[in-house]
């Protein structure tokens, strides 16, 4: 008898304990919502120097934490990961990297329609290019500054704090060269990432 007391009592201490951290958490994070997402990633050629920069095809993913000032303006944080090739005139190997870009940004949200809502971003990223070890010809690092820019949709699934989001966003920035002057092209190009993933809103 005294020791289902006992385990009655840990239960609920334990019950309220969660119940209060919930709570917190929620009055922390309020307006705030984390989504994830995968994309497909194509990028336009860069041609300079008589050199043309062809990048192949991927895909990636991307996280990323927003949170809102008015229910039409916030800020977005996000990380986008992908690997795909190089090709350069007169290079016989293809330069293999991972590509990493850290981004912050400005959104808009627009006024909800049929439970949907489109919003836009834009702002800066780093965009960092890491070579692979088989396939990144023992080049060095680059990091490149860009501009980030897109638009999407939410669409809530359950209420108003699970939902689907479908996005396009593009990156541009100056096509990396490693510091080779081979691979030199001085152009700025245009990597686009059409998005779908889900979001939690708290």
């Amino acid at each position: 008898m005294l020791s289902r007391r006992v385990l009655w009592f840990v239960v609920a201490s334990f019950s309220v304990f969660l119940l209060c951290s919930a709570a917190r958490a929620q009055k922390a994070l309020r307006n705030d919502d984390v989504a994830v997402g995968g994309f497909y990633q194509f990028t336009s050629n860069a041609s300079g120097n008589g050199i043309t920069d062809t990048a192949s095809k991927s895909l990636g993913g991307e996280a990323s934490f927003r949170h809102s000032f008015h229910w039409w303006l916030g800020y977005e944080a996000a990380y986008d990961y992908t690997r795909f090739s190089e090709f350069y005139t007169g290079q016989p190997f293809a330069y293999q990297h991972n590509l990493h870009a850290f981004s912050g940004s400005y959104y808009v949200h627009g006024p909800k329609a049929l439970g949907i809502r489109p919003f836009a971003v834009a702002g800066i990223s780093a965009v960092l290019f890491s070579p692979t070890l088989n396939g990144g010809q023992n080049v060095s690092w680059q990091a490149r500054p860009g501009a980030d820019f897109g638009a999407g949709i939410n669409y809530p699934l359950l209420g108003s704090a699970i939902g689907l989001r479908l996005q396009y966003r593009g990156l541009y920035y100056k096509a990396p060269d490693f510091g080779l002057t081979p691979l030199t092209t001085n152009s700025y190009r245009l990597t686009s990432e059409p998005m779908a993933g889900f979001y939690i809103r708290f």
